[in-house]
């Protein structure tokens, strides 16, 4: 690397070219020697993701590999349930926010079984846009006050 570049280059330049402040709703920064950390309670305390990765290799994990905090997970589907909640208090709404997590966007067991824990008390549920991902909301389905949502399900045998 040319040396004029690395002695002029910012950790605040490295999160602009990253777009963190754009996606990473303050869960990833650069710290001053340049490695991206997360903090996956939004609470200040950070991980570097370079440590979680040296971890990964010696327990025998090689690149690439998927790395998932699941403490994001569920703190988005808190924050998301809360924030409605206070909307729906402060404008005397009434009203109830009932979310659904759509699976399309992840069929993973571990995130599904992640977003439905976190949003227990708020009885957040899934949505399905297909045979395949109704069969997964039925599977995990544990509570009628729950909602699984058929969302351009088109299959008259199952309607």
């Amino acid at each position: 690397m040319n040396k004029k570049i690395e002695q002029n280059w910012s950790s605040q330049q490295s999160e602009e070219l990253y777009g963190f402040n754009r996606w990473g709703q303050n869960y990833f920064t650069v710290d001053d020697k340049g490695y991206v950390n997360v903090k996956p309670l939004g609470d200040g305390q950070e991980v570097r993701i370079l440590d979680v990765i040296d971890e990964a290799r010696q327990k025998g994990l090689s690149s690439p590999m998927v790395i998932r905090f699941q403490d994001i997970i569920r703190h988005r589907v808190v924050k998301i349930n809360e924030v409605f909640a206070q909307a729906i208090k402060d404008e005397k709404y009434k009203g109830t926010y009932r979310g659904v997590f759509p699976i399309k966007v992840n069929q993973m067991r571990e995130v599904i079984e992640e977003v439905l824990s976190a949003g227990k008390e708020y009885g957040y549920g899934l949505e399905a846009g297909s045979k395949p991902e109704l069969m997964i909301a039925l599977a995990m389905h544990d509570h009628e006050k729950k909602l699984i949502i058929c969302n351009g399900y088109k299959d008259e045998d199952y309607i």
